[in-house]
């Protein structure tokens, strides 16, 4: 029981101590008016608990779908890409999104919809994660390490990233309508957020389901492509963050930022 226990607690620490760093390092990116801790962990939350439990619900509800639609004939190969490349894009991007709604009176800056994305995101992947490094823990220490490594870097930011893309959406369209009361629409970003998610999980999968028969190299090669995107993601959307947080300051900057 004793060891269960410590496994158990292992796996929180490396599931939520990166989260919660990616966290503050994203919000500690604004210096004007940055947002509350209290509120950016209850929009985490809300990744880990809400946003985590639908995508679930909905997954098991198309697969359904799915499988009575080709009378249970799909080849579970083909059902798996089908999964990750177009029905778990959809349904999570979707799921993470409706966090950023629920912090919509905190949307009224346009970095606001990058950072509560992020929290979302950040929420939901610490929760996937439990679940990734307890199937993999069961299979043997060394699995365990490199899953951890390996979603660490790559597939935590990924959720990070996509749900601050669309996020951003919707405090652009939220900003907008207060300043001339229209509103634009957030569903260009919805759709980038699930196509980036979609590449990622293409590049992820490339090695096991999508060439199986191909050599390791394919599946290092995915790994490195899926490493590119996300970092390249996560920089941008810091940059993004740091744009928008100078160029419209709500008080006098402090003399150690000049």
């Amino acid at each position: 029981m004793a060891l269960i226990e410590l496994e158990l607690i292992v796996v929180l620490i490396v599931a939520f101590v990166p989260a919660a760093l990616y966290l503050m390092w994203i919000r500690q990116t604004e210096i004007y008016e940055r947002e509350p801790v209290g509120a950016i962990a209850g929009t985490f939350i809300y990744g880990l608990v809400i946003a985590l439990s639908l995508a679930f619900v909905l997954e098991m509800l198309a697969l359904t779908v799915l499988e009575a639609y080709t009378d249970g004939s799909l080849d579970p190969t083909v059902e798996s890409i089908i999964l990750a490349v177009v029905l778990a894009p959809v349904i999570e991007e979707f799921t993470k999104l409706t966090g950023v709604m629920a912090s919509s009176r905190r949307l009224t800056e346009l970095e606001n919809g990058l950072v509560y994305g992020a929290a979302v995101g950040l929420g939901f992947a610490a929760g996937e994660n439990v679940l990734y490094y307890t199937s993999s823990l069961a299979e043997g220490v060394e699995l365990f390490i490199i899953t951890v490594l390996a979603r660490t870097i790559t597939s935590t930011l990924l959720h990070t990233s996509a749900s601050a893309i669309s996020g951003f959406g919707i405090s652009r369209s939220y900003v907008s309508k207060l300043r001339t009361g229209r509103g634009t629409s957030w569903l260009p970003y919805y759709f980038a957020a699930v196509l980036m998610h979609a590449a990622f999980n293409f590049l992820a999968i490339l090695g096991s389901d999508i060439l199986p028969d191909a050599s390791g190299e394919i599946s290092l090669l995915g790994l490195l492509g899926s490493l590119v995107l996300v970092w390249t993601t996560v920089r941008y959307i810091r940059s993004k963050i740091i744009s928008l947080d100078r160029a419209y300051p709500r008080y006098v900057q402090p003399p150690y930022y000049r």
